[in-house]
């Protein structure tokens, strides 16, 4: 190749890379805007998921394909779910961890619509923030007994009790319905998520064993213990 051709075609290769940086220096950076959020939005419901990079490119988002990503999963999606988290998907994530350790992905296909983002900032927030104030390791031996022997029985009792309330309160309902006669009379009562049968499995085997006399008496060992 001659000196010209060599010199062409650093001038070229100069010419991309400034290209490059152009465009990443046109990309926004920071929250997202609600316009932003119904393009993004817009363009999936008409063409669909695909490649990241290149639907940020088409649908005219000066997004990475990154951000357009995790913004549609954690966010966007209609099946996400948001708000707090409930007492058995409390229950849950405490369970499964124990089997999947920050397999966040892994222990998200078991609660419907949460975000394995979610569930991690859940046990950042919640259960390393107890253990720091218990003054010891999330992962030793004391925090996790404490966790299965006291938290975790907490909150079976907590569902139980919640369960209990709403029996009554749809018992009084249809009692008051059924007095009055009357289709004027309208019972609003809260959605629970929607529980696959494995979660209904699993939340039923630790209802029975965490409830058992067994887990009460070690419970109560624990605590004398400590």
């Amino acid at each position: 190749m001659d000196v010209k051709g060599r010199g062409n075609n650093n001038k070229n290769n100069n010419n991309n890379v400034m290209s490059s940086e152009d465009d990443e220096m046109d990309l926004r950076r920071g929250p997202w805007t609600v316009d932003e959020d119904l393009t993004l939005m817009n363009y999936i419901a008409t063409h669909g998921e695909g490649r990241w990079n290149t639907l940020a490119n088409s649908a005219g988002l000066k997004r990475t394909g990154k951000s357009c990503r995790l913004r549609w999963l954690n966010y966007l999606r209609p099946d996400v779910r948001r708000g707090n988290i409930t007492l058995e998907e409390q229950l849950l994530i405490l369970e499964l961890h124990t089997h999947w350790g920050n397999r966040w992905s892994k222990i998200a296909q078991y609660l419907p619509g949460r975000t394995d983002n979610e569930i991690k900032n859940y046990w950042r927030t919640r259960v390393q923030k107890l253990a720091k104030q218990l003054k010891c390791d999330v992962n030793s031996k004391k925090f996790k007994d404490a966790m299965r022997y006291l938290w975790m029985p907490r909150l079976v009792e907590r569902i139980q009790a919640a369960s209990a309330a709403t029996s009554t309160t749809t018992k009084t309902a249809a009692d008051n319905i059924t007095s009055n006669n009357s289709n004027d009379i309208k019972v609003t009562m809260q959605s629970s998520p929607t529980i696959t049968i494995n979660n209904e499995f699993i939340i039923l085997n630790l209802l029975i064993n965490l409830a058992s006399p067994i887990a009460s008496k070690a419970r109560l060992n624990y605590s004398l213990k400590n």
